[in-house]
């Protein structure tokens, strides 16, 4: 158990969305005996065709593993399946959240797990799809020190960054922070594209000379020439997601008395993409906005497809 060397070939994982899909086939290709459960049949299947093994319920992916992954939607269902789980946690169980939630459950629930001689660990990722498919995520940590060195090895299969940030609740506080100003960046780059284009600069010229410029950041250079600049504009992380990520995050700045001007805005303009209809589309359709006044979409000519 904690303390000891990782050594069980026996995991458990519930949550086979577009993240917790693609990280239990790094586990399973590390030799891993990985059982999986999820209410979404068609996810179950294309678990057990990438060698994973079902099983009928959250209780049973936990009883026999040491390490439980989670990888859920929202703080109401991490609250009842770890509720449902821990009857059947064997002692010393480490649980492993990947689900992004309010700091404050996952105390709650750290403290929870103690009573039945297991331990949480908060552990939102970043990177996306492509980074949960390479196995390059960024996970940061809330929790002890020692659940942590327990399970760095499985993390390590699907991981590049590992960062135990402190104690329970940090990682989310932090993931809710990246995605705040993840989503404040797309807002503000919407508005600066729409603004150029509208005055009739070529956008891929403005692409190109913002990218070396001090506006450049990971979402300009990397991920909207992927989804927003493309034809598809593919989804890899859902627009309804985000809306939730930001409630969560004005929620906890409420907490601490933190006043969020910026995010209050931002957060409204995700509300009116999910008005629109935009809700199971990439979060970047926020910026759809913008392109509804100028009637011109931020298609660049470098990504035709």
């Amino acid at each position: 158990m904690i303390g000891e060397q990782f050594v069980t070939q026996t995991v458990g994982f519930i949550g086979l969305g577009n993240i917790g899909s693609r990280v239990l086939v790094h586990l399973v290709k590390a030799g891993h005996d990985v059982a999986v459960f999820d209410l979404d049949q068609v996810a179950v299947d294309r678990a057990v065709a990438a060698g994973a093994r079902a099983v009928e319920s959250a209780a049973a992916a936990t009883a026999g593993s040491d390490v439980v992954f989670l990888s859920l939607p929202t703080p109401s269902i991490v609250d009842r399946v770890v509720e449902d789980i821990l009857p059947s946690a064997s002692h010393g169980l480490v649980i492993v959240d990947h689900s992004t939630i309010d700091p404050s459950t996952s105390r709650r629930l750290a403290l929870r797990a103690q009573e039945f001689g297991a331990s949480l660990l908060d552990a939102p990722v970043s990177g996306g799809v492509q980074g949960a498919e390479a196995g390059t995520l960024a996970v940061m940590i809330g929790g002890t020190p020692e659940a942590v060195q327990y399970v760095r090895p499985l993390l390590d299969t699907y991981a590049a960054k590992v960062v135990h940030v402190g104690p329970s609740g940090s990682g989310q506080a932090l993931k809710l922070a990246n995605n705040q100003i993840t989503a404040t960046n797309i807002v503000a780059l919407g508005e600066g594209l729409s603004s150029v284009v509208a005055a009739g600069v070529d956008l891929d010229i403005a692409v190109e000379v913002l990218s070396a410029s001090s506006a450049n950041s990971n979402v300009l250079s990397g991920y909207f020439p992927r989804t927003l600049f493309t034809a598809e504009r593919p989804t890899g992380f859902a627009l309804d997601f985000m809306h939730k990520d930001l409630g969560l995050f004005l929620d906890a700045a409420s907490q601490a008395k933190l006043p969020t001007p910026v995010t209050g805005l931002v957060r409204d303009l995700f509300s009116i993409g999910q008005r629109d209809g935009r809700g199971e589309q990439d979060f970047t359709s926020v910026v759809e906005f913008y392109e509804d006044f100028t009637g011109i979409r931020l298609q660049t000519k470098e990504n035709p497809k």
